[in-house]
Protein backbone atom coordinates (compact mmCIF):
# COMPACT_ATOMS: atom_id res chain seq x y z
CA UNK A 1 0.00 0.00 0.00
CA UNK A 2 3.21 1.92 0.92
CA UNK A 3 4.19 1.23 -2.72
CA UNK A 4 0.66 3.10 -4.19
CA UNK A 5 0.80 6.30 -1.81
CA UNK A 6 4.49 6.82 -3.23
CA UNK A 7 3.20 6.36 -6.82
CA UNK A 8 -0.02 8.77 -6.83
CA UNK A 9 1.87 11.04 -4.60
CA UNK A 10 4.62 11.58 -7.76
CA UNK A 11 1.83 11.45 -9.82
CA UNK A 12 0.14 14.35 -8.02
CA UNK A 13 3.49 16.73 -7.93
CA UNK A 14 3.87 15.61 -11.92
CA UNK A 15 0.29 16.98 -12.66
CA UNK A 16 0.67 20.04 -10.47
CA UNK A 17 4.11 20.76 -12.36
CA UNK A 18 2.22 20.19 -15.28
CA UNK A 19 -0.53 22.50 -15.09
CA UNK A 20 1.88 25.26 -13.85
CA UNK A 21 3.77 25.08 -17.15
CA UNK A 22 0.93 24.78 -18.91
CA UNK A 23 -0.39 28.43 -16.93
CA UNK A 24 3.73 29.35 -17.43
CA UNK A 25 3.70 29.12 -21.72
CA UNK A 26 0.43 30.75 -22.30
CA UNK A 27 -1.53 27.59 -23.77
CA UNK A 28 -4.22 28.59 -21.29
CA UNK A 29 -4.17 32.57 -22.03
CA UNK A 30 -8.14 32.59 -23.40
CA UNK A 31 -9.64 30.59 -20.79
CA UNK A 32 -7.49 31.88 -17.75
CA UNK A 33 -5.78 35.11 -19.26
CA UNK A 34 -2.22 34.21 -17.69
CA UNK A 35 -0.04 36.05 -20.91
CA UNK A 36 2.87 33.46 -20.21
CA UNK A 37 5.66 32.78 -22.10
CA UNK A 38 3.80 33.43 -25.74
CA UNK A 39 2.94 36.58 -24.51
CA UNK A 40 6.58 37.43 -23.53
CA UNK A 41 8.19 35.92 -26.75
CA UNK A 42 5.62 38.59 -29.00
CA UNK A 43 6.64 41.53 -26.66
CA UNK A 44 10.00 40.28 -27.28
CA UNK A 45 10.02 40.62 -30.86
CA UNK A 46 8.08 44.29 -30.92
CA UNK A 47 10.62 45.26 -28.67
CA UNK A 48 13.28 44.36 -30.86
CA UNK A 49 11.51 45.95 -33.95
CA UNK A 50 11.07 49.24 -32.16
CA UNK A 51 14.90 49.22 -31.32
CA UNK A 52 15.89 48.66 -34.77
CA UNK A 53 13.44 51.68 -36.23
CA UNK A 54 14.83 53.62 -33.02
CA UNK A 55 18.63 52.91 -34.64
CA UNK A 56 17.03 53.91 -37.74
CA UNK A 57 15.65 57.75 -36.81
CA UNK A 58 18.75 58.36 -34.72
CA UNK A 59 21.37 57.84 -37.85
CA UNK A 60 19.10 59.90 -39.70
CA UNK A 61 18.63 62.28 -37.06
CA UNK A 62 22.73 62.85 -37.15
CA UNK A 63 23.07 62.84 -40.76
CA UNK A 64 20.28 65.54 -41.09
CA UNK A 65 22.35 67.58 -38.05
CA UNK A 66 25.89 66.87 -39.76
CA UNK A 67 23.79 68.74 -43.02
CA UNK A 68 22.15 71.69 -40.97
CA UNK A 69 25.80 72.81 -39.24
CA UNK A 70 27.19 72.17 -43.24
CA UNK A 71 24.25 74.43 -44.69
CA UNK A 72 24.73 76.73 -41.16
CA UNK A 73 28.53 77.50 -42.20
CA UNK A 74 29.16 77.20 -45.80
CA UNK A 75 27.35 79.93 -47.91
CA UNK A 76 28.16 77.61 -50.96
CA UNK A 77 26.32 74.75 -49.70
CA UNK A 78 23.56 77.43 -49.09
CA UNK A 79 23.55 78.05 -52.80
CA UNK A 80 23.88 74.66 -54.04
CA UNK A 81 20.65 73.78 -51.86
CA UNK A 82 18.55 76.45 -52.90
CA UNK A 83 19.59 75.95 -56.38
CA UNK A 84 18.52 71.98 -56.37
CA UNK A 85 15.17 72.38 -54.54
CA UNK A 86 14.36 75.75 -56.11
CA UNK A 87 15.67 74.25 -59.33
CA UNK A 88 17.69 77.73 -60.46
CA UNK A 89 20.95 77.86 -62.67
CA UNK A 90 24.47 79.32 -61.08
CA UNK A 91 25.53 82.14 -63.77
CA UNK A 92 27.34 79.78 -66.18
CA UNK A 93 25.86 76.91 -65.19
CA UNK A 94 23.79 74.55 -68.34
CA UNK A 95 21.08 72.33 -67.43
CA UNK A 96 19.88 69.59 -69.11
CA UNK A 97 16.26 68.75 -68.94
CA UNK A 98 15.55 64.96 -70.40
CA UNK A 99 12.41 64.38 -69.11
CA UNK A 100 10.17 63.20 -72.04
CA UNK A 101 6.23 64.12 -72.08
Amino acid sequence: MEHLDKISAHRVWLGIFSLWMLILSGVLNPWLGSPGILQWRRLQSLLDSKQDKWVQIETRTARLEEERKRLESSPAAQEREIRRVLGYAAPGEVIFDFTVE
